[in-house]
């Protein structure tokens, strides 16, 4: 039996970026369990890749810029993010749509997002291939972008081969119990004692925080995308129609990336491609992008992916009094891979010091749910 301080449960981004900011923080005795054969093979690998700061809540918001910060030192040390700072760019043609956009930059902007405020004529410079009809107004923050999922997860493992630390793959967690003031963690590849457990399980965290009697909201939400064939070309912002829920952006290597998120899409486990999802698309892309309007799109280039998402569209961070030195960092959404150094550094501070010093984290807490507390994130996408 491997006896550690503390282990880790998923090889994801999240799981990844806590076990790296534990070792960063002086915590050495540190295993990451990984289910798969290698690490960041479920939703970290079929992301999107986007980074925000454009948020409707602070907790949000923190995190974003945190995460900001850290992307783009890693990108100016290693240079295999594949960071594109090519700004997201949200736009609306409704009056409520509008009045909601411009809350949420007031909220940004008073907690440091250089979010700029466009008119429709200003949004259109910035994107002249979109429909102008209608359009009232957008907003954009020129430091969000996307990065290349592979490149993180790859940059964060990297760093912690290098200090020592064991990722130990094909090991899926099957039982934990709490006996003698530790824990006992039988996995497939063998058991482990560990003072502590962080359930950085994604979309398995629920299951996970079962074995110890830990009823965790967070249930997996399927959600498409398309890859559309087209000659290189310069990047274009991260374009999201608030109207329709319709996402595009333009690859480094050629073409675009298509994503829609049906909000009516019910929780399942399914990540093949929603045979509904391509119909759908094409219903709402004409709306504000023309120019893929009836593009072909081959079903064999669509992906899918699941979305570990909670009530309120929040993370869960913390440790419950039921379960002592059980640590929640999952139901990040879609928001995993861009809060991905926040949520380790978070982590971090709580295993160390008890406490989180970089971040308000009640809102985040785990009880939040028993006490019908929520605040909800609305820029899902």
């Amino acid at each position: 039996m491997r006896t550690v301080d503390v282990a880790v449960v998923g090889g994801g981004v999240i799981g990844l970026s806590v076990a790296r900011e534990l070792v960063r923080a002086g915590v050495d005795d540190v295993v990451v369990l990984e289910r798969h054969p290698a690490v960041g093979r479920e939703s970290s690998s079929r992301a999107n890749g986007g980074v925000r700061a454009q948020f409707t809540t602070a907790p949000n918001i923190a995190f974003s810029l945190h995460s900001l910060t850290e992307f783009e030192r890693l990108e100016r040390e290693t240079a295999t993010l594949g960071f594109h700072q090519t700004g997201y760019l949200l736009f609306t043609g409704t009056e409520r749509g509008e009045s909601s956009l411009r809350v949420a930059a007031d909220l940004q902007r008073s907690l440091g997002v250089n979010t700029e405020w466009l008119s429709a004529e200003a949004v259109l410079q910035i994107a002249p291939f979109l429909r102008p009809d209608g359009l009232r107004a957008g907003t954009i923050h020129r430091r969000d972008g996307f990065l290349d999922p592979h490149g993180l997860v790859s940059a964060f493992a990297d760093d912690l081969r290098r200090a020592g630390t064991e990722i130990l793959t094909s090991a899926e967690v099957t039982a934990i119990e709490r006996t003698g003031g530790r824990f006992a963690v039988a996995t497939s590849a063998g058991d482990v004692s560990a003072e502590r457990v962080v359930d950085a399980a994604g979309a398995d965290a629920g299951r996970l925080s079962a074995m110890l009697d830990v009823d965790l909201p967070v249930e997996p939400v399927r959600r498409n995308l398309a890859f559309v064939q087209a000659a290189p070309g310069p990047l274009i912002p991260m374009c999201v129609d608030l109207d329709t829920g319709v996402l595009v952006r333009r690859d480094p290597g050629g073409g675009y990336v298509l994503a829609y998120s049906d909000p009516d899409d019910p929780p399942g486990w399914d990540t093949s491609v929603d045979p509904t999802f391509l119909p759908k698309l094409a219903g709402r892309i004409g709306n504000r992008f023309p120019f893929l309007e009836g593009a072909p799109i081959d079903p064999r280039q669509c992906w899918a992916g699941l979305y570990p998402e909670t009530p309120d569209h929040h993370a869960v961070i913390g440790e419950l009094a039921s379960a002592p030195g059980l640590v929640i960092c999952a139901g990040f959404g879609g928001h995993g891979l861009m809060h991905a150094p926040a949520a380790g550094r978070a982590v971090a501070e709580l295993v160390t010091h008890g406490a989180c010093t970089t971040f308000d984290l009640h809102p985040l807490r785990p009880s939040r749910f028993a006490e019908h507390d929520l605040v909800p994130e609305a820029a899902v996408f």
